[in-house]
């Protein structure tokens, strides 16, 4: 996969023209540096701008940017989802990105109201089915999956997720606290085994028939079908034409010490730009920001969806509340 990403980038830099500059700019990642070199050589190559990344757990990366404070040398941050996004701007870590061109170019509900940070590409936490079990119009919405229907037929990955911490807090802002916590309690009397610890086992475990549905990130897919276009789970996104599909994406946000304004801008102009959007989305399988990327092909192939267009920042601060309900439901 990196290799392929490393070969669409190179031909990516050709298409900038960006200004050259001897600085340099430190990310803080989730990610690993050397899965990202591919992705950052070109705009090194053009820019001039050394990109440096120091990778942890997020948690990690979260509780040293607060330790660090004004002293901390990272200018960026960049996790996986908008969970820490949220506790990261909740704890005052971020600073307001400036960029024109990426305030025009990113859909308003996938940059937080504050601009403080985005994402740079995403997925919708669909409900997996075995399509040899279930009738895709059997499946709804994420509240149907706590119906008595499902007793004994449902797969999910446990509560300590972020991903499911997020699809909680969506569940929060669009049925309140209480109806919230009733879907998550639902959920867990359904479980037909305990919640598994990667959406890659719940996805496994919907086409061996220990379950008929379960909820996992569309991303997760693909990789499957690939191996085997006979392969027996397929997606459905949720909440259609009602609050439509939950999204969440990875992010990254401008520290608030970091005083490379400019650099940071060139940087998130690049990441956001059309090719380089297309080349990352095909590479992780997910869905760029910039609607003038294309998609991966078999992402393509999952169809179209309404997505929930509430601004991440907002499903962001519900995150804690929704971890906390999942807990009292018995949902673990």
């Amino acid at each position: 996969m990196l290799n392929n990403l490393k070969m669409v980038l190179v031909i990516v830099t050709s298409l900038f023209s960006l200004q050259v500059s001897a600085a340099e700019l430190n990310i803080y990642s989730v990610y690993p540096a050397d899965e990202l070199a591919p992705i950052f050589a070109p705009f090194t190559e053009q820019t001039g701008i050394e990109v440096n990344v120091l990778s942890g757990k997020s948690d990690e990366l979260l509780d040293r940017l607060i330790q660090e404070g004004e002293h901390t040398p990272a200018d960026l941050h960049l996790d996986k989802d908008l969970v820490y996004h949220g506790q990261a701007t909740r704890a005052g870590l971020y600073q307001a990105i400036t960029s024109e061109k990426v305030e025009e170019t990113v859909p308003n509900h996938l940059m937080e109201s504050g601009k403080r940070w985005l994402h740079i590409f995403y997925r919708s936490r669909v409900i997996m089915y075995n399509s040899e079990k279930v009738d895709s119009e059997e499946l709804s919405t994420y509240a149907d999956l706590a119906d008595k229907k499902w007793q004994d037929r449902l797969c999910l990955r446990t509560s300590a997720s972020s991903y499911n911490k997020a699809l909680g807090a969506y569940l929060v802002v669009h049925h309140g606290p209480d109806k919230a916590r009733e879907i998550m309690k639902g959920w867990a009397d359904n479980l037909a085994m305990e919640p598994t610890t990667s959406d890659r086992d719940v996805i496994r475990a919907i086409n061996d028939g220990l379950c008929d549905v379960g909820l996992a990130n569309s991303y997760y897919l693909p990789a499957f079908i690939e191996a085997d276009p006979h392969y027996a789970v397929r997606p459905l996104f949720a909440n259609q034409g009602t609050t439509n599909a939950h999204i969440n994406g990875v992010g990254i946000g401008f520290i608030k010490h970091s005083q490379k304004t400019k650099e940071v801008n060139q940087l998130i102009e690049y990441l956001i730009s059309a090719p380089v959007q297309t080349a990352i989305a095909d590479a992780f399988k997910q869905y760029p920001v910039n609607p003038e990327a294309s998609l991966n092909p078999t992402v393509q192939n999952f169809g179209s969806f309404a997505e929930d267009e509430t601004n991440v920042g907002i499903i962001s601060n519900f995150s804690d509340l929704a971890s906390e309900l999942m807990k009292e439901a018995g949902y673990n």
